[in-house]
């Protein structure tokens, strides 16, 4: 797969690349994220605060372009280097963590396939602390337009026949049967949109399903590469970037996130819902 290493691979090759801990705590849990372990060598890369946008309620959106260089920078992280993400679900928020560096022009960047709980399986070693950058980092963020866009954007394509919405959450939360995690949500999904969990990609181990089996539950939903602009929306935009990588890997290319999720959409009174 072009936007994942294996852990065979990055056990051989971890001396020449830059490790990251993306992992995050899901919603609903509480207290800080603590991993069980850690992969030798990471730095770690906190999503939901370091790079996350602190001039909003709404959780996990993505920081400005200034805050990402700075801090990946003091990460002590090169243009020139490449950087493979993890997290310790298997397949949770490392694909988020991806989905950021690529939308800031970085592309050396890689997931762990299957995260740290797949390292472990491996038989591989892990430490109890994360190594600290030895210096700072050239790292120039180049952004890219319509990586991530806004509700006003997915508002305006609902009706759009050229247009399709994926929903990574589960489906009893999509069909609006399901409790949100967070407190303050209507219950339900974006008009027009359809489902497609995220657990539906990965196999039992946490790694991400064959890119046959991939194709399949894309084409499920009518839509074949370049066909369509796809649109991806889940929680707080984090397992949406799944549904992002997948895309990727099987050739779809018109992908966009969008950052709000179901914590902005389904907290504004005045934006439209469905159910069922």
């Amino acid at each position: 797969m072009k936007n994942l290493k294996s852990c065979q691979w990055l056990h051989e090759n971890r001396q020449n690349v830059i490790i990251l801990d993306s992992g995050i705590i899901k919603p609903g849990e509480s207290g800080a994220y603590k991993p069980d372990a850690i992969i030798p060598g990471s730095l770690r890369f906190d999503i939901s605060h370091t790079f996350s946008e602190h001039n909003t309620s709404v959780p996990n959106m993505m920081c400005s372009r200034e805050v990402f260089q700075a801090e990946v920078r003091q990460l002590g992280i090169n243009n020139a280097d490449i950087v493979v993400v993890y997290d310790d679900k298997g397949l949770f928020s490392a694909a988020r963590a991806w989905w950021m560096f690529k939308s800031m022009g970085f592309e050396q960047v890689f997931v762990l396939d299957g995260g740290l709980k797949h390292w472990q399986a491996c038989g591989y070693p892990t430490v109890a602390e994360y190594s600290l950058a030895a210096n700072i980092g050239d790292f120039t963020a180049e952004p890219k337009n319509g990586f991530f866009i806004d509700r006003e954007e997915v508002k305006e394509k609902i009706a759009c026949q050229q247009t399709l919405l994926i929903d990574a959450r589960g489906a009893q939360r999509f069909a609006g049967e399901g409790t949100e995690p967070r407190s303050g949500m209507r219950q339900g999904h974006i008009p027009n949109s359809v489902n497609l969990p995220y657990s539906k990609l990965l196999t039992e181990q946490g790694l991400l399903k064959p890119m046959p089996e991939l194709t399949v539950l894309f084409s499920q939903l009518g839509i074949q590469p370049h066909a369509k602009s796809l649109q991806f929306s889940c929680g707080s935009g984090i397992t949406a970037c799944i549904l992002a990588l997948a895309a990727t890997e099987c050739g779809y290319s018109d992908l966009h996130v969008y950052d709000g999720s179901w914590s902005e959409w389904g907290k504004l009174k005045d934006l439209p819902i469905e159910t069922g």
